[in-house]
């Protein structure tokens, strides 16, 4: 992607924050799938009808619009300010200003990042820590870690981010081919997620050979209602009202149980990591066990809905439990 950049042009005075633009993060944009058009999008130069953000019942200026906003089927997912090679990104003023725009209520995203060229910095709304920060130098060596903090994938569900081996993908090794059948009874799913408007994806994490692996279900829109088909009437449209919003995921917390019918789908590389997802074909049956569902992940963010949130909520009593 640079092989032919020479990052000695960072130190030209006349190499400046459009230049950062236009060379470094609009290559790296279109790697990771954005473009004009499409499920995954970049909207230069956002504007706000309502440039402030309240704080109580004082107003704040948003001083900066950021070059780009990152969207998944049309709802942003991050942000990403271009600054010149001569300006820091680790700058209090400058993450104070992305800050800003991130939490406005016309924007309402959980990530963003800030590059000058020499520098790419990953911030949460949620840490003052950053969540990576690369050198240019390593862009290209460590490219996996850039994917990983600003692919719609994983900032839909940052949980991918500590993916444990993939389960579909060891049984390719040990010799089933695609599209051998597999019966899995009993399964105990956690995240559900709308990945486009023909494809849906639940995961959860399953011991195999003394070890943790993931198992991501892939399945059409009209199979999940038939996942769902065990949950309580107003759970069960709480739940598929999650998964039609933004940012298109719920968690079951293993407090959903289903049998299923499916087969080993076909090998997905994502740099180099592979995945071979279980396709559903038939769910044979669907049930909501809330009193006995192991203890679900931490690590989802607060603003994706979860199921045994959700039915603590109704049910008071199981606070506790």
């Amino acid at each position: 992607m640079f092989e032919h950049f020479d990052k000695s042009l960072f130190d030209d005075p006349n190499f400046k924050e459009d230049s950062v633009r236009e060379v470094i993060i609009t290559p790296m944009l279109s790697r990771l799938g954005y473009h004009v058009t499409g499920d995954q999008t970049v909207t230069r130069s956002k504007s706000l009808v309502q440039p402030f953000i309240y704080a109580g019942t004082r107003k704040h200026p948003v001083t900066i619009i950021p070059d780009h906003t990152l969207n998944f089927m049309g709802s942003p997912v991050a942000i990403l300010d271009a600054k010149s090679p001569v300006e820091s990104v680790s700058s209090t003023a400058h993450i104070q200003q992305a800050y800003s725009y991130a939490i406005h209520p016309e924007v309402r995203t959980k990530h963003f990042a800030l590059c000058n060229g020499r520098r790419l910095v990953v911030y949460s709304t949620d840490s003052p820590q950053a969540l990576l920060e690369l050198p240019f130098e390593e862009f290209e060596a460590r490219w996996g870690q850039i994917e990983k903090h600003l692919a719609p994938k994983y900032l839909l569900q940052p949980e991918l981010r500590k993916l444990k081996p993939d389960f579909g993908f060891k049984m390719s090794r040990l010799g089933l081919a695609n599209g051998t059948e597999l019966i899995m009874v009993a399964v105990r799913l956690g995240m559900f997620a709308q990945v486009n408007q023909t494809l849906y994806s639940a995961t959860v994490n399953t011991q195999f050979a003394d070890e943790a692996h993931c198992i991501s279900f892939d399945f059409k829109p009209d199979q999940l209602p038939l996942l769902v088909a065990g949950l309580p009437d107003e759970l069960k449209k709480s739940f598929l009202g999650a998964l039609a919003r933004a940012p298109f995921q719920a968690g079951a917390d293993l407090e959903l149980e289903v049998d299923l019918r499916c087969h080993l789908g076909e090998l997905i590389q994502i740099e180099h990591e592979y995945f071979v997802p279980l396709v559903i074909d038939e769910v044979l049956g669907s049930r909501f066990l809330p009193a006995s569902a192991p203890p679900g992940g931490d690590d989802i963010p607060p603003h994706i809905f979860r199921l045994s949130k959700a039915y603590k909520l109704r049910h008071p009593e199981r606070r506790d439990t």
